[in-house]
């Protein structure tokens, strides 16, 4: 729900793969994200805009909750800020605190108090937007939704009756899951690991972040942080009483993890090698690696150079974390506030990220408001249940369409199959050509196919 199970494509890239070679890009592309659940793709695709400055790039993001979008806002933002406020390394960190982790650093409490005031202001006055964050459309958001995005902002900040014990749920929610054998939760997380992720693909995640994950929620750990402080962005389901909010307390992913979206591979050969079964770096490395990239040659503009000193190896280390975990109490005094509304966000003249709808979930497939709109579309693997027979209709001729699949899940091989037939079949009534190279024995995270109009 909050990360996908499928790596960041650049999507122009992808859809270059389509054209001749003495082809042009056209002047600009309309990409659907339908349900991505996390930014991987946006942040990927801005990353390499640089290199085709002439082309203009929309991304239309969709998805069924709204709590989604502000946390999609927020992390876009964190990508896009200004340097003089946040180094690239800042932001990486700061980045993977929010995305993964379920309890986070005090500077990543204090940052986010300060954006949700930064982001109250973008969705409630289209001036300020317009100055500060002219990447994001909201356009097509209702003014019902507008209210609900202002409402999750400020149940993000510091507040003495914004409550969000994370900690306790997601244990509570691990007994329950466990029954009998929560007193030998260690060994099952171990199973799903060894006999389901890493058979499955995801053979970069180490068992010792892993099982730290599952027992406490918090994905990326560094031997220099402690996170101690709840991440409110995992709440869904706000709703306001009087100066309080109920919310439905730890809900998405528990089994597999933040670690597909950045974390499985990387250019360099030797950042994902293993001997004996023990990797040299983590999922949690590699994941820094990624991201550092990405937030680097969006600030810069220019290819990144990768330095092994950049990033953590810690792939046969077990780290000593845990101990400040505040597994009783939200922090509800206000921390030192710091202004992030003194620069604006950084400019990216060729990219504009359009927030639709929730209903739009359905009627993006239905009617003429999208007809003949997109040159790609990236379908998540749980929105796949809600395509309907008119969704061709919003794709142009020669369209790429990109189907996650539930391969780098903890799903069985039985159920990732069953998937990824259904994926093909519906590719087949669809009369779509495949992209993806079925002749080589591979395990395919994502399946692309071609419309052909």
């Amino acid at each position: 729900m909050f990360w996908g199970f499928s790596e960041a494509l650049d999507f122009v890239h992808e859809y270059k793969k389509l054209l001749p070679e003495d082809e042009p890009l056209p002047e600009s592309l309309n990409i659907l994200l339908f349900g991505g659940g996390d930014p991987r793709h946006v942040l990927a695709t801005a990353a390499k805009l640089c290199e085709n400055p002439k082309l203009t790039v929309n991304l239309y993001c969709v998805e069924g909750c709204i709590e989604l979008i502000a946390r999609q806002m927020l992390l876009v933002s964190i990508a896009f800020e200004d340097p003089a406020l946040l180094s690239v390394k800042g932001k990486t960190h700061l980045f993977m605190d929010l995305f993964g982790n379920t309890l986070i650093r005090p500077f990543s409490t204090a940052y986010l108090n300060g954006k949700a005031c930064v982001l109250t202001n973008i969705v409630t006055d289209p001036e300020y937007a317009q100055r500060y964050a002219p990447i994001f459309v909201l356009d097509a958001l209702k003014y019902k939704e507008l209210d609900q995005l202002e409402n999750v902002f400020r149940f993000w900040t510091n507040g003495p009756q914004h409550v969000f014990n994370i900690a306790r749920y997601w244990d509570d929610r691990i007994r329950v899951q466990m029954g009998e054998r929560y007193d030998n939760r260690n060994g099952a997380f171990d199973w799903d690991l060894q006999m389901r992720l890493r058979e499955n693909g995801a053979k970069q995640i180490c068992p010792q972040e892993y099982k730290h994950w599952r027992e406490s929620g918090v994905a990326f750990t560094f031997p220099e942080y402690e996170q101690s402080d709840p991440n409110k962005t995992f709440a869904v389901g706000l709703v306001r009483n009087g100066m309080a909010y109920h919310h439905r307390g730890s809900v998405g992913d528990n089994a597999t993890g933040p670690y597909i979206s950045f974390g499985q591979h990387a250019p360099e050969e030797r950042l994902i090698r293993s001997k004996h079964g023990v990797n040299d770096f983590r999922s949690t490395d590699i994941t820094e690696r990624n991201v550092l990239q990405m937030v680097y040659e969006i600030q810069e503009r220019q290819p990144y150079r990768f330095d092994p000193r950049d990033i953590h190896q810690f792939g046969a280390h077990q780290l000593d974390v845990g101990k400040s975990l505040n597994k009783y109490e939200s922090r509800t005094d206000p921390l030192h506030a710091v202004s992030y509304d003194a620069s604006p966000l950084l400019e990216c003249n060729n990219l504009k990220l359009h927030f639709l709808s929730v209903e739009d979930v359905l009627r993006v497939q239905e009617g003429d408001k999208f007809s003949n709109r997109f040159d790609a579309v990236f379908v998540a693997s749980n929105y796949f249940s809600l395509l309907k027979d008119g969704f061709a209709r919003s794709w142009k001729e020669r369209c790429l369409l990109c189907c996650e699949t539930r391969q780098l899940t903890t799903f069985s091989k039985e159920e990732i199959n069953t998937h990824n037939e259904a994926i093909k079949m519906w590719a087949k009534r669809n009369a779509l050509q495949p992209v993806t190279n079925f002749s080589i024995n591979k395990n395919h995270a994502v399946l692309m196919y071609k419309h052909l109009g």
